[in-house]
Formats: C-alpha cells, structure tokens, sequence
C-alpha cells in the first residue's frame, strides 16, 4: 500500500490533467466537471496566460487547505489545550472550513497553503512537536496527534464529516466545490491581469447542468 505521505511525485514531464468525456482529472485526483475546450471557449485570454495544468494545481492545493489547516491546527492546541478539546475544536474548525473554502478562495494564501501541506514539512512538525510532548510527559496529546495526523491524510475524518459537510456547501455553492473554487480562481487572475470574462456565466450554467445530469444517474 503506497501511504499519502510517501507518494512518487509526478514525472516532470506528465501531464498534470487528463480531459475526459466526463471532465477535467487532474492527477492530484481532483475531478472538474468542465472540459478544456469549455474554459478556454469562454475564457481563453486567463488560460491562455496562466495554463490550465497550473490552474487546476492551484485550485487543488485550496481545496485541501482545510486538511491542510486542521493537521496543524491539532498540533498547536494539543499544546494549550487538553487532548478531548483540541480534537473537538479541530474537527469543528475543519467542518467548517471545508464547507466554506471552495467560494472563498484567496490566491495570495495558495503558496502558504502547498508549502505547509508539504508531506516532509508535516511530518518534521509533527516528529518534533510530539517528542516534545513525549517528553514533558504529555502522553493523551501524542496519542491524539498520531491519530489525529493518520486519520486526517488518510482521509478518514472526511470519509466521516461528508456527510455534513456536502449538504452545506451544495447550499453555500451554486457549482461543486472543484468547480466553484476554479471558477473563483480564473475570476482573481482575470481582475488582475485586467480581463474581462464575459463567458464566465455561460461556463456556470453548463457545469450545473452537468452536475444535475450526473445526481440523478
């Protein structure tokens, strides 16, 4: 079994996304309802200038940075808090993150977010944070921080909180969280590349469209 934290990165020269009848599959795994042709029909002069493999990769790295926030979250209040509470706090903070992050996505925070989900630069936080509990006796906040870090990259919290977290942002989100948060990020690079996306609607309604099509199979 090839654990999260010890994947093969990607050879530099595969490709980041495969274009599917079904929609974008980028290699992260991340699945968009949209199709190449469709971005760049109706927004071209951003794909154009950014790519789409970069764009999808940004848009990756937002959509689990609340992973990403609640592994080190876990870490810093099992050092102010008791275990039982930096666990309840952290689930919560997740949840609520995970709902809400695909339609507030802030490109400026997207390098923190890829640095500090970084498999090494987790795993060396972690080592040293928990010996340090390991070390002043603190034990229920080692045994927490190991479960805590297993059951977040092994996607088991999100396996367990889908089904609360996807009725919340079907409500918050007219597009699925993949979509809604590429959609923001081609909005940001074109306000600041000073272009107009007059098409951006018409790429809305054909990927709810395609989303409504695919619920009811």
């Amino acid at each position: 079994m090839t654990w999260p934290w010890t994947r093969r990165p990607a050879r530099p020269d595969a490709p980041f996304y495969v274009d599917t009848p079904a929609g974008l599959l980028a290699a992260d795994g991340v699945h968009y309802r949209t199709t190449e042709p469709l971005l760049r029909e109706f927004a071209a002069p951003v794909v154009d200038a950014v790519g789409v493999g970069p764009l999808l990769e940004r848009a990756g790295v937002w959509l689990r940075s609340p992973l990403t926030l609640a592994v080190w979250v876990l870490l810093v209040l099992l050092a102010a808090l008791p275990w039982w509470a930096a666990a309840g706090v952290t689930l919560v903070l997740y949840a609520l993150w995970a709902a809400a992050a695909p339609g507030v996505v802030i490109p400026a925070l997207i390098p923190t977010a890829r640095a500090l989900e970084n498999p090494v630069v987790q795993g060396l936080g972690y080592i040293f944070a928990l010996s340090a509990f390991a070390a002043a006796g603190h034990f229920p906040a080692v045994w927490t921080g190991v479960a805590g870090f297993v059951a977040f990259r092994l996607g088991a919290v999100a396996a367990a909180l889908r089904p609360i977290v996807t009725p919340i942002q079907e409500t918050l989100h007219p597009l699925p969280p993949a979509d809604q948060a590429l959609r923001l990020l081609i909005v940001r690079e074109a306000i600041r590349r000073g272009i107009t996306l007059p098409g951006i609607a018409a790429i809305e309604e054909r990927v709810r469209a395609f989303w409504r099509r695919g619920k009811k199979k």
